[in-house]
């Protein structure tokens, strides 16, 4: 049996199912993966086994043990310890003293008899942080820190740790050593379940590996076997509309698709002739290397954008995909190379200097504001120096269903609505590069072609649009050039059909295959 059971645990938020019957299994001596593509429910698994969040169904078994309605103290106690996506050390304290923490609280709970001192220093040793123990945690590379959070974990002597994201930072070298003290760790007898994006790692290090996609785990098995998988496949690369389950295609999402249908005809149906806009790019990174702090993200990015051309940036989570969109409309400055907008280098003007000179971007997320209107919502473009009646024109001309909604809270929008009104509010500033940050993050795959059918609609009007995207499918489907990028690396840059054969090696193996 394994030492962990979770057994078809329900969660939702409102009317949201975010985990649906998920049963998962850590065992005893392994290192369990748990991947799956941005919002498949990684993380609220993770809280729901360590007691942070309850659930509609199901249950949780720790060594045999009912613990569905235990506290996070007591979870603590009977052997959990775990990591966070977001960093959650003590700054201002040391390596040694973030570390001593956890055992001395361990001693304190457990009335065991043991020198808190001689774990701390063992556990720092092994981790190799020696050299950094009396040094404060706020003052460390994220990628070193991250390595304090697990340290400090292993300090409270666990049966089963749980590590979220643990190589955020990382570099290959910290990564592939990390992966060999896991392995080691279990071959001790501890039980590791590891959330990752970095698919090298993962497949490297774990002996199984459970699919979350939708809340539902779509596959388990060795890192063979879900490599192989099609149904991982089609999670990580998108799939073919004709493939997508009826259940995902809801009343919402089908009227979604027609207005979307509508909005393509009409671009297509407004456009008399074609234009010669050049083929000077209007947006170019050249050799761009950037970061956070200590922590280096990009390495030498090229990318140029030409007029009505969609390039698409790929690559799997983590990859720096979304920071080189924040570096391309300056949100994080390089640290080397050169941005050029409009051929001229971008210096030192600000993301609201660059937006005002047509250069937009469509965040993550989509950035709309859930308790204003959609007018409301689309009266913040005109910081740009449109005039709110521009605005609104131009925003319920192109996407008529925003005019119908005018007065609606943007929080109670469909999801492809709410798209659609993040989209309108970038075009209502009449940009010339629109930068799109994963169109397809949360909608079902007919809207997310039918919203990449607006997009190939729009460049035709002489917009350079740049595309980061995880889900492949749908966005190779228009675009006229595509890049992979791992590792902050692009790799491979060329035609729609050359990327997509590669994409499979580089989602679900970490590296390009040779």
């Amino acid at each position: 049996m394994a030492l962990l059971e979770v057994e078809g645990v329900d969660v939702r938020f409102g009317g949201l199912q975010a985990l649906g019957g998920v049963t998962v299994g850590v065992d005893q001596g392994h290192v369990t993966g748990l991947i799956g593509p941005n919002g498949a429910g990684k993380t609220t698994l993770f809280n729901v086994i360590t007691g942070l969040q309850p659930i509609a169904a199901g249950r949780v078994v720790m060594d045999g043990d009912d613990i569905t309605h235990a506290k996070p103290h007591k979870r603590a106690r009977i052997g959990m310890s775990r990591t966070f996506q977001r960093l959650e050390t003590f700054g201002t304290l040391s390596v040694r003293d973030n570390v001593l923490v956890a055992a001395e609280m361990r001693r304190g709970w457990s009335r065991e008899k043991f020198d808190p001192d001689a774990v701390t220093d063992d556990v720092i040793g092994r981790i190799g942080l020696d050299g950094v123990a009396a040094e404060r945690v706020d003052t460390l590379p994220t990628g070193t820190a991250r390595l304090v959070e697990v340290a400090r974990a292993l300090a409270a002597k666990p049966r089963l740790l749980l590590l979220d994201e643990p190589s955020a930072g990382l570099n290959e070298g910290e990564t592939n050593e990390l992966g060999a003290l896991l392995r080691s760790l279990a071959s001790d007898g501890l039980a590791v379940l590891l959330v990752e994006h970095d698919m090298g790692f993962v497949m490297g290090t774990c002996s199984r590996i459970h699919v979350l996609d939708f809340g539902r785990i779509i596959a388990v098995g060795t890192p063979a076997e879900v490599q192989a998988d099609t149904a991982v496949r089609a999670a990580y690369l998108g799939t073919d509309v004709a493939e997508t389950p009826e259940e995902l295609v809801d009343e919402d999402a089908k009227a979604d698709v027609e207005q979307l249908a509508e909005v393509v005809a009409a671009e297509v149906g407004a456009a008399t002739e074609v234009v010669d806009v050049g083929d000077a790019p209007l947006l170019e990174l050249r050799g761009v290397d950037a970061g956070y702090g200590a922590i280096d993200v990009l390495f030498g990015v090229d990318l140029a954008l030409t007029p009505g051309h969609v390039h698409a940036l790929l690559g799997p989570n983590g990859a720096g995909k979304s920071t080189t969109l924040k570096v391309a409309c300056a949100q994080i400055p390089a640290t080397s190379g050169e941005v050029r907008f409009l051929g001229e280098p971008v210096g030192r003007r600000g993301p609201d200097a660059l937006a005002r000179g047509g250069l937009c971007l469509v965040p993550e997320g989509r950035g709309i504001f859930p308790n204003l209107t959609v007018a409301e919502n689309l009266r913040m473009a005109t910081y740009a120096g449109a005039s709110l009646k521009d605005v609104l024109e131009r925003a319920f001309t192109r996407f008529p269903r925003l005019g119908e909604r005018r007065k609606q809270l943007a929080g109670t929008l469909s999801g492809g609505e709410q798209q659609m009104l993040s989209m309108a509010r970038a075009m209502s500033t009449d940009p010339k590069v629109l930068l799109l940050d994963e169109l397809s993050m949360g909608l079902a795959p007919l809207v997310v072609e039918s919203l990449y059918e607006v997009v190939r609609a729009i460049a035709a009007e002489g917009l350079a649009i740049l595309v980061v995207e995880q889900f492949a499918h749908e966005v190779l489907g228009v675009a006229n050039s595509a890049s992979i990028m791992l590792h902050g690396k692009v790799e491979l840059t060329g035609p729609p059909a050359e990327v997509g054969a590669a994409l499979a090696s580089a989602y679900l193996g970490g590296s390009l295959e040779a």
